[in-house]
C-alpha cells in the first residue's frame, strides 16, 4: 500500500496503515516545495539579529545563549543524544513505524525547517523498513520530545532499530540498506524532536481497538435489553425526539435496527411499564459515548495532521516565530472526558449483567441455572463483573491534570498525553472483557428463553457466542468462555 503525503489529510485508516511494514510513504511535489522552502527562511534567519530559539540560541533554560556557527554539526547531534531519555520496554514495532510516518507527514507541511535531505533520509528509512527502537516512557505530552529523540536518532546511525526481523544497531542498519547517516544543519535536531507522534501513534491504536468493542458492546447490550424483556418504550424515535440530546436520534435509530424482529416490540408484549436504568437509558449512553469517541477522534487527526513545531515557520510571511503547537491539551482532555463517558458505560454493563443473572424472571431458573438447588449459575461470575467495572472506573481519574513545573519553572504545564492514551489503552481491555462477561449472560438468557422472536441484535450475539460458549446446564468453569469471547470480539467477530 503506498500513502501519498503531503497535500491530503490523513484519515484514520492511513494512520492506521502506516503501522504495517507494507505501507510506503511518497511525497508530493508541494510538500517538497515546502520542507525547500521552509528550510531557506531558516537559513535566512540564520545570521540575522533575531534570537531565534534553536537555530542561533541554545535550548530550554539555555535559551540566553547565541550558538556559534561553526559548531553546529556538533551542536545538533548533543542535541538528540542529550534528549535520549525514553525509559522502559521498547514500543512495538507497529507503534514506532506508525510515529515515524506520522512524523514525516507532519514536517510536509513546511513549518518544521529540517532540512530537505533529512526528510529524505526518513522516507528512505521508513521505506525500506528500518524501524526506530523507542522506548515506551519518558514523554509527559509537551512534545514527546525524548521518544522522538530516538525516533529520529537513527537517520543519524545512532541507536537501535529493527531491520529484516532482527534488532541491530542504526549505523549497521543505514549501510546495510544502503545509506548513509546525515549530518544535521541548524535547527534540524530540534525540527526532528519537535513532535508528539509517538503518542499520537500509540492512540491512533487505542481509538481503532475502541470502535472494535464499542461496536460489540452495543450488539450485546441490545441483546441484553431483549434477553431481560425490555419495555422498549425509551428506545423510541418519538420518545428521544422530545429531548434534544447530541447524538440521541441516531443512537435511537441504531438501537431500534438492532431490535427488529424482537418479541419486545410486539403490542402488548411487555407488561412492565419501566425496568432499571441501565436498562432504560441506553439511547443517551450511546450517544454519550459516540460524541466523546467521535470528539477525541476528530481532534487526534487534527493532531496528526498539523505542524507541533515550536519555532513555526511562516512560509508565507517568511518569519519563524515562537508557538504552542506542541501543547496536546485539547486531544488530551477529550481522552480525559472520553474515559469517564467509557466508565458510565461500564457501570451500566455492570449493573445489567448482573439484573441478568440474579434477577427474578418468570420462567427462568436462578442465576441461570438450569439445575436450580445448590447450584451457583452465573452468581459467583458477577465478582469478575464488579472486578472489571471497578477497574475501568479506576482509570478514569483525570492524567491530564497532573504535572511539576521543570526546566527552571519554564516548562510549568503540560497535557499528560501518554498519560491519558495509556490508561484509556487499560481501560478498553477491561471494558472488553466485561462486555464479553455480558455477551455469556445475555448468551444464556436468550437460550433459556428460546421461544420468543429474536431481533437482530440477539441472533447475532446468539450466532457468534454460540460458537464459544454452550448452554450452561451445570456447575463448570466459566471464565474460559469469557476468555473466548473477548478474544472474537477483539478479532471484530461482534463489530
Amino acid at each position: 500500500m503506498k500513502i501519498t503525503v503531503g497535500d491530503n489529510h490523513l484519515a484514520l485508516a492511513d494512520l492506521i496503515a502506516l503501522g504495517s511494514l507494507d505501507t510506503q510513504i511518497e511525497l508530493t511535489a508541494g510538500a517538497v516545495k515546502r520542507i525547500a522552502e521552509s528550510r531557506k527562511i531558516a537559513d535566512e534567519h540564520l545570521d540575522g539579529t533575531s534570537a531565534v530559539y534553536g537555530l542561533n540560541v541554545g535550548l530550554g533554560a539555555n535559551v540566553s545563549m547565541k550558538l556559534e556557527r561553526g559548531s553546529t554539526a556538533d551542536f545538533e547531534r548533543s542535541v538528540i543524544e542529550g534528549r535520549m531519555i525514553g525509559i522502559g520496554e521498547p514500543l512495538p514495532d507497529s507503534a514506532s513505524r506508525r510515529a515515524l510516518g506520522i512524523r514525516i507527514a507532519n514536517l510536509c507541511n513546511g513549518n518544521s525547517a529540517v532540512s530537505p535531505h533529512v526528510v529524505e533520509q526518513l522516507v528512505e528509512m521508513y521505506n525500506k523498513g528500518l524501524t526506530p527502537v523507542v522506548a515506551s516512557l519518558g514523554s509527559v505530552g509537551s512534545s514527546d520530545l525524548g521518544q522522538c529523540a530516538q525516533l529520529c536518532a537513527a537517520a543519524l546511525g545512532i541507536g537501535e532499530v529493527s531491520f529484516r526481523g532482527t534488532r541491530v544497531s542504526a549505523f549497521s542498519a543505514l549501510i546495510a540498506a544502503n545509506l548513509q547517516p546525515v549530518e544535521l544543519a541548524a535547527k534540524d535536531a530540534l525540527g526532528l524532536l519537535n513532535s508528539g507522534s509517538v503518542t499520537q501513534s500509540a492512540a491512533v491504536e487505542v481509538i481503532a481497538e475502541l470502535g472494535v468493542v464499542l461496536a460489540a458492546a452495543k450488539q450485546v447490550a441490545v441483546a441484553s435489553c431483549e434477553a431481560y424483556g425490555v419495555n422498549p418504550g425509551p428506545f423510541l424515535p418519538e420518545v428521544v425526539a422530545t429531548k434534544s440530546v447530541p447524538g440521541g436520534d441516531d443512537a435511537s435509530r441504531l438501537i431500534m435496527d438492532l431490535l427488529h424482529g424482537s418479541w419486545t416490540l410486539e403490542e402488548g408484549a411487555i407488561d412492565q411499564a419501566q425496568h432499571a436504568l441501565s436498562f432504560r437509558t441506553l439511547v443517551p449512553l450511546v450517544a454519550l459515548v459516540e460524541t466523546h469517541a467521535r470528539s477525541f477522534m476528530d481532534l487526534l487527526q487534527q493532531e496528526c495532521n498539523s505542524s507541533n513545531d515550536n519555532p513555526v515557520v511562516l512560509l508565507e510571511k517568511r518569519q519563524i516565530r515562537s508557538s504552542s503547537n506542541f501543547q496536546s491539551l485539547a486531544v488530551s482532555v477529550a481522552g480525559d472526558a472520553l474515559s469517564i463517558a467509557l466508565t458510565h458505560w461500564s457501570n451500566a454493563t455492570a449493573n445489567r449483567t448482573i439484573r441478568m443473572a440474579n434477577g427474578t424472571i418468570e420462567g427462568v431458573p436462578r442465576y441461570l441455572a438450569p439445575l436450580e438447588g445448590h447450584s451457583v449459575g452465573f452468581n459467583a461470575l458477577m465478582k469478575s463483573t464488579v472486578a472489571m467495572a471497578t477497574r475501568v472506573r479506576f482509570e478514569a481519574n483525570p492524567a491530564s491534570l497532573d504535572f511539576f513545573a521543570i526546566s527552571e519553572n519554564a516548562e510549568d504545564v503540560a497535557s499528560q498525553f501518554p498519560l491519558v492514551v495509556e490508561k484509556l489503552g487499560r481501560q478498553i481491555g477491561w471494558l472488553r472483557q466485561l462486555v464479553a462477561i455480558e455477551a455469556v449472560t445475555a448468551h444464556q438468557l436468550l437460550c433459556l428463553r428460546a421461544e420468543v422472536k429474536r431481533g437482530k441484535a440477539a441472533k447475532r450475539v446468539i450466532d457468534v457466542v454460540g460458537k464459544y460458549v454452550p448452554l450452561i446446564e451445570h456447575d463448570q468453569p466459566l471464565g474460559h468462555f469469557v476468555n473466548a469471547v473477548s478474544n472474537s470480539i477483539a478479532r471484530g467477530e461482534l463489530a
